[in-house]
């Protein structure tokens, strides 16, 4: 794994998709569940997950659909009920590009890595966009593609660090 940018008090770390899951810190088991899913070098689909897969990740998961032709732009298809909690609002059926939250430059790029790439993305910074620079979370896409190749959707979720898991998480400094 490397630290691709340090911008804004968030670090961003990207690496590929067989890389150690112990290397995504808090998100390990998330990672080897996304491996589990390939077959012969593809990538998963969204299909190829079942609810129960997800055992203690439910809340906390997000899924995206890119828009398609465009890689850096998205409408979550979902927004699990722990990011409206954390957050304060529901993302489910938003286009990222056209909501107010602390969307950018570096996240377009990130997508562009996951997309484009078939990278795995992991940030942790300051919910700054929120006034809550105070408060961490820190989040990682994986990227989906129903035909095994042409990514089309990410699996995402995110860690609230103020339940005292920054102690845990394994990011790179």
């Amino acid at each position: 794994m490397a630290i691709w940018k340090q911008a804004k008090g968030w670090t961003y770390e990207v690496f590929p998709a067989d890389a150690a899951p112990e290397e995504a810190g808090l998100f390990a088991s998330l990672v080897e569940l996304w491996q589990s899913k390939r077959q012969d070098g593809h990538l998963p689909a969204w299909k190829d997950f079942d609810f129960a897969d997800f055992n203690g990740w439910y809340g906390k998961l997000r899924v995206g659909d890119f828009m398609p032709g465009c890689s850096d732009d998205y409408v979550y298809r979902l927004w699990g009920e722990g990011s409206v909690e954390f957050y304060g609002v529901e993302l489910t059926g938003k286009r990222m590009s056209e909501v107010d939250f602390g969307f950018d430059d570096d996240d377009r790029q990130l997508l562009r890595f996951v997309a484009d790439e078939h990278r795995i993305t992991l940030g942790q910074g300051p919910v700054y966009w929120q006034d809550r620079d105070h408060v961490e979370v820190a989040v990682i896409k994986l990227p989906l593609a129903d035909d095994g190749k042409n990514v089309d959707k990410f699996l995402g979720a995110f860690q609230p660090m103020e339940e005292g898991l920054a102690a845990h998480c394994q990011l790179s400094a």
